[in-house]
């Protein structure tokens, strides 16, 4: 498919995604830095030493699982047009998840999708964990061509800058949602769409890939 003419250059929503990256690094690796200037103390006591440990652990651990997460949903391993197995994503996103204070409730079949969905599917779900500060769960259900992510919690919110940049809107696209922004860009590369909506404390995610009516697979 050709490129969409009002898509946002591709080298302006690399500098967006790097920033995003940098910025979902910098706490962790921070953490790091910190741990080992307390290391280097040299009055440093065993529980000042035990604390700084478990701040380096912590910071090398979510430094890890978000690089793990960066590589999957946003890498180009395996070449346009390839598949993944879609357990890959569930494992990534439970690791991903215990960084969270949401619940994943994952109800996909297993199984070698197309790279295409498996990377929207993980970039909505992570961003239905942020729709939910307070806890929750999110499901993720569908198959084939029709995905469903919906976030239920206390507090539940949908910013406009995320369904803008689902909807393909550029213009004043932020670094946090240039994920999303890509995610639309997969589901309408295929002829298909994806859609956003707050429904009372749930946020509804859908995505559909291919020229079919509506959101839902036929019955």
């Amino acid at each position: 498919m050709s490129r969409d003419p009002a898509a946002l250059d591709p080298v302006a929503l690399c500098g967006l995604l790097a920033s995003r990256l940098c910025h979902d690094l910098i706490n962790p690796v921070g953490a790091l830095g910190s741990g080992l200037e307390v290391l280097d103390d040299p009055d440093m006591d065993h529980a000042m030493k035990e604390a700084a440990l478990d701040l380096i652990r912590s910071g090398g651990e979510k430094s890890i699982t978000l690089l793990k997460y960066a590589r999957l949903a946003y890498g180009a391993g395996g070449g346009r047009g390839a598949e993944l197995p879609m357990e890959e994503a569930e494992a990534m996103l439970r690791e991903l998840f215990k960084w969270t204070k949401a619940t994943l409730d994952w109800r996909l079949a297993p199984g070698h999708v197309s790279k295409e969905k498996v990377k929207t599917v993980l970039i909505l779900t992570h961003a239905a964990a942020d729709s939910v500060p307070r806890g929750g769960t999110v499901a993720v259900t569908g198959g084939g061509d029709y995905f469903r992510i919906e976030a239920q919690g206390p507090k539940t919110y949908l910013p406009e800058d995320l369904t803008a940049a689902l909807a393909g809107a550029c213009a004043d696209l932020k670094p946090k949602f240039a994920p999303a922004y890509i995610a639309g860009l997969l589901a309408r590369e295929s002829g298909g769409e994806i859609s956003a909506v707050l429904d009372g404390d749930r946020v509804i995610m859908r995505a559909k890939f291919g020229a079919g009516d509506g959101f839902e697979p036929p019955r």
